[in-house]
């Protein structure tokens, strides 16, 4: 696939956050009362939705950090199934979780080391998926329907709601929507030369605001902006 070599080529900026998922998986398994931390990167992605988008998702989530920084030098980059993007699907797997989450709580009530221990191993799980999703299709496939992802992208704001300095793609007339490589190198293979001219910019609830879109275009025609 020409657009794996060009997709790995592009840098990823900021500090390695993966460090702090691989520190939480080693602590939490001989403290478990550690995996109380899970409780941030439940709320705090959704809490930042709300007038951000899926910036979390993006910019500040240690798995997340993890794919981009690691598991994209070796994934395969195919294209994330059609599927696991469907609402009903993703309504499912937040069910499913939260589900899961509340009986393994309600067992382990009133014991601190269990009830982390309940976070820590849904951590684990959901990461042994990410990585092993991240191997066969690409490396954000989890992301496309983890549930406080999915929750996220429910909270975040839509078209006509805008917040006043919400950031989001805008991508110009210079886009000939012919070489789609904004779409090649977006970690959620999502289209943002599908919104070229829409004066509102690009408003896709997955979008992540990872801002790779504007790095892989040759023409830089892509920008992250507020209006």
């Amino acid at each position: 696939m020409a657009n794996k070599k060009f997709f790995r080529s592009i840098p990823v900026k900021g500090f390695p956050l993966y460090w702090i998922l691989l520190i939480y998986l080693i602590a939490g398994y001989f403290y478990p009362v550690i995996g109380f931390l899970a409780v941030i990167c439940m709320i705090a992605p959704v809490a930042f939705a709300v007038k951000k988008g899926r910036w979390w998702c993006g910019n500040a989530c240690p798995r997340g950090s993890f794919y981009d920084k690691v598991l994209a030098r070796y994934s395969p980059h195919r294209p994330i199934p059609a599927f696991v993007r469907q609402k009903g699907f993703r309504i499912f797997m937040v069910m499913f979780i939260f589900t899961m989450f509340g009986i393994q709580m309600y067992r382990a009530w009133g014991d601190w080391d269990a009830m982390g221990r309940v976070f820590w191993t849904i951590i684990l799980i959901t990461t042994i998926v990410g990585i092993t999703l991240s191997f066969i299709y690409a490396p954000r496939t989890w992301c496309s329907f983890c549930p406080m992802g999915t929750l996220s992208s429910w909270v975040t704001p839509r078209s006509g709601n805008l917040p006043e300095k919400y950031k989001r793609i805008f991508v110009n007339e210079r886009c000939t929507t012919k070489c789609k490589l904004c779409s090649a190198v977006c970690p959620m293979q999502l289209k943002p030369f599908e919104s070229r001219g829409n004066t509102e910019g690009f408003l896709h609830d997955d979008c992540i605001k990872c801002g790779r879109c504007t790095v892989g275009c040759p023409l830089k025609v892509p920008e992250m902006r507020q209006r």
